[in-house]
């Protein structure tokens, strides 16, 4: 079954306390420049094993650059304190939960086994 993927970070909070297990996979930018910092433009939250009513469910929460957007900031001011936001969301839940980077292996979805076979 797909997780269920929510708009809120309160929604997901209250989700990956009862969770059998939360996971977080952050995603960067990619620089030009081999020695660019590598600064964090979106992660993914996922709440695994939730039990609601007798039934277990997932729960996925994505936060990135695009939903923080601020037109009133430069880029790289803004690319900072946007990972500053989701490092601090980060912290937070491990303090909370247990979270642990990295993501379960699932099976491909019918787009990416169709694109796969010759």
């Amino acid at each position: 079954m797909p997780p269920v993927i929510l708009d809120r970070y309160e929604d997901f909070e209250e989700y990956a306390r009862s969770a059998a297990l939360v996971t977080y996979k952050p995603e960067f930018y990619k620089g030009p420049f081999l020695d660019d910092p590598g600064r964090v433009r979106r992660v993914t939250f996922t709440a695994i094993g939730v039990n609601i009513n007798g039934i277990v469910l997932s729960f996925m929460y994505k936060l990135g650059y695009d939903d923080m957007y601020d037109a009133t900031l430069a880029w790289e001011d803004q690319a900072i304190a946007i990972e500053n936001q989701i490092m601090d969301m980060v912290t937070h839940l491990q303090a909370e939960c247990g979270l642990v980077q990295g993501s379960l292996a699932s099976r491909p979805t019918m787009g990416e086994s169709l694109a796969i076979r010759p």
